[in-house]
């Protein structure tokens, strides 16, 4: 119970429960592909194409608004894409592992199935056409309803129709690429600093178990307009990459021990600090509380190892 709480506030989409959709309406059309059971309402059978053949190999459904393939059609576009609203792709866990050590944006992983993953694909620029800005106007609440379906109900759907599917949910700030390509990629350099320790490479020692503490089960947020008094202060256990162009300072106090904070030097000269605040599943988890027991066993091991 307290997994699905969590991710049920770590998910933006996910904002009701499934039960509340109507998601078993009996008019509904239920289509399969790949296994899966996808569900389109009655209310938007005619006004959307749905395409499960001639896709890219991982992905099982695109869905398109019709009305934006007939006007681009009109208009004599070969415009690919023309209405489309979003796609739902099935892949693994390398590629799962690639996709989070970069930008994902466009795409959100919703529901996990083993080691495959199911992920919402969606346009980052507006595909809605039509032949005149008249017709736009008149249909703009149609588009925006059709959006709202997607984004939401859709996966909510997905996830209630198939039962074998778990819900999850990834963050893809700076803070998560740069922890996945700690966790991934062969070859990313960075080290652990404190004051009370120096400087530790967690390359010679053992990464894996405090990695996966800080890139599974645990939602990244940028957070804005923190009041002064609430911001977090005092020393800090850091995290550096990129030669140290590129830090992350990790707080011990009391209420602090989830937030981080980003530097990044520019080649201006600039710094710019970016404040995250970390939600665990694991509600005895902290962010602090990870990376402080994997500088204390680094140091239990240089400890050892002068013995």
């Amino acid at each position: 119970m307290m997994r699905k709480v969590w991710l049920a506030a770590a998910m933006a989409a996910v904002m009701t429960a499934a039960a509340s959709t109507g998601v078993m309406a009996a008019e509904n059309e239920k289509i399969e592909a790949g296994g899966i059971v996808f569900e389109i309402p009655a209310e938007y059978k005619d006004l959307v194409t749905v395409q499960t053949e001639d896709l890219e190999a991982d992905t099982l459904i695109s869905v398109s608004e019709t009305a934006s393939i007939e006007a681009a059609k009109a208009l004599g576009e070969e415009r690919d894409g023309a209405g489309w609203l979003f796609s739902i792709s099935r892949i693994t866990d390398d590629a799962l592992k690639q996709l989070r050590c970069g930008d994902m944006s466009g795409m959100e992983v919703f529901a996990e199935d083993g080691d495959m993953y199911y992920v919402y694909n969606h346009p980052t620029d507006v595909r809605m056409v039509r032949e005149t800005n008249e017709d736009m106007k008149a249909d703009m609440e149609q588009w925006s309803e059709l959006n709202e379906w997607g984004y939401g109900e859709m996966r909510e759907t997905i996830l209630a129709d198939n039962p074998q599917l778990e819900a999850k949910a990834y963050s893809n700030t700076d803070l998560d690429v740069y922890l996945a390509r700690a966790a991934f990629e062969d070859g990313t350099r960075y080290e652990i600093r404190s004051l009370d320790f120096g400087t530790l490479d967690p390359t010679v020692y053992g990464e894996d178990d405090y990695l996966d503490d800080l890139t599974e089960d645990v939602i990244y947020e940028r957070i804005e307009d923190l009041p002064a008094d609430e911001a977090p202060d005092g020393e800090y256990i850091v995290l550096a990459f990129d030669e140290g162009t590129m830090r992350f300072d990790f707080f011990p106090g009391e209420n602090d021990q989830n937030f981080i904070r980003a530097e990044r030097d520019m080649d201006d000269g600039e710094t710019i600090e970016t404040l995250y605040k970390a939600s665990f599943e694991d509600p005895d988890k902290t962010a602090y509380g990870v990376i402080k027991e994997w500088s204390d066993s680094m140091t239990r091991t240089d400890d050892e190892g002068d013995d």
